[in-house]
């Protein structure tokens, strides 16, 4: 007798604890949902108190994706509270929770061809978590209703404790740090090399939030840096660490715009090679202009090679006319600048073509030696009369 009520209560106990599970729903759709798949559950949203673990397991012939997904949420008061999905499989598709017609629906934004999933629930003690609210669950091809409320978008969270290790030697680190090609990743990401202990690249993704220049940064722990990348753009790039150094490899506001440049110490900028391949070193300027190389600040060389158009040699040709002294003299005294050569405020304004300047002060440079040639001539001449 006692043998026979203990199989009984083992009976017993095993169906309570099986009650706790339940098979929901089977979809099978061979065609792709025009609007999506939307779950019309049993669970009543009029003084509900519900907190289900749901499992959607299945698999997306028109991705070749498999479907591993579990949802949790809290329901009372006619809200819901810190819902939460995670996902195991290659598929995870938008999933939004609403109240209709006093049940909780389950509207996954998902229209890929030949879907093929199982919903199974857990739950276990809170008022509407019957076995009959989990019973004659839907699934139908439409979006939410204009009637709906209380809707939430359901984010993805997925955590991994400890070192994950994924296939073709990618490692994740507890700390956060990702190796391809290395078990030891020893930066935010550790790209490794035949080379021992080489630090290859570090890597981040210029924001996509917005058009504000996206691209990809190659640096050193660069944060929250804000230059003006283009006429009408500004850039924020986010990194692990401290302001430092980078080289941001921009989009540009079109197709063929992509320009690069290079930040230091603080995150600022310091050079920039523009779309049009114009260079500028420390200019504070998204607009190099006409230039191939535009600097602020000096620069400073052992030697520079210029080669000009022309040079002034021309000024020794027997037909060169040059000009009288009292005719350079009106000059000067109507312009203030000698002639051939640009004024101060030209100057100024548009600044000065290195090679063409020299040859023009090399040109008044002979001009002088052909006055002082003239000029000694006609002193050895008064010199001869004197003496005789």
């Amino acid at each position: 007798m006692r043998s026979l009520l203990f199989i009984l209560s083992l009976c017993l106990i095993t169906a309570l604890v099986k009650a706790q599970n339940y098979d929901c729903l089977d979809y099978a759709f061979t065609a792709g949902p025009k609007n999506g798949v939307k779950i019309t559950t049993n669970l009543p949203t009029a003084g509900g108190n519900m907190m289900p673990t749901l499992f959607i397991q299945g698999y997306g012939f028109g991705n070749a994706s498999t479907i591993n997904i579990q949802l949790c949420f809290y329901f009372n008061s006619n809200t819901f509270t810190n819902p939460k999905a995670t996902s195991s499989g290659s598929y995870s598709p938008p999933i939004t929770l609403a109240q209709e017609g006093g049940k909780v629906v389950i509207f996954i934004d998902s229209k890929i061809n030949y879907q093929r999933f199982h919903v199974s629930a857990y739950a276990k003690g809170l008022s509407s978590e019957t076995a009959a609210n989990f019973a004659n669950w839907t699934a139908t091809d439409t979006t939410l209703f204009s009637e709906a409320t209380s809707i939430k978008a359901v984010p993805y969270v997925s955590k991994f404790d400890g070192t994950v290790y994924l296939p073709d030697s990618v490692t994740v680190l507890p700390e956060g740090k990702l190796g391809i090609g290395t078990l030891t990743p020893r930066t935010p990401l550790d790209i490794s090399t035949t080379i021992p202990d080489t630090i290859t690249a570090v890597l981040s993704r210029l924001s996509e939030g917005n058009l504000y220049g996206r691209g990809t940064m190659l640096g050193v722990h660069a944060v929250n840096t804000t230059p003006d990348y283009s006429t009408s753009f500004a850039l924020e790039h986010y990194f692990y660490g401290y302001k430092n150094s980078a080289i941001n490899f921009c989009k540009g506001n079109s197709v063929q715009s992509g320009f690069i440049t290079f930040s230091t110490n603080n995150g600022t900028e310091r050079m920039r090679l523009d779309a049009n391949g114009n260079l500028g070193i420390g200019t504070g300027t998204t607009t190099l202009g006409k230039y191939k190389l535009t600097v602020e600040g000096a620069i400073g060389a052992r030697k520079l090679q210029i080669t000009p158009a022309a040079w002034a040699d021309f000024v020794f040709s027997p037909g060169y006319e040059l000009p009288s002294l009292y005719e350079v003299d009106r000059y000067i005294k109507e312009h203030r600048h000698l002639p051939e050569i640009p004024s101060g405020k030209d100057v100024q304004a548009s600044g000065i073509d290195v090679g063409e300047i020299n040859m023009r002060l090399l040109q008044k440079v002979e001009e002088l030696t052909l006055y002082l040639i003239e000029q000694q001539k006609t002193i050895d001449e008064l010199k001869r009369m004197i003496q005789k």
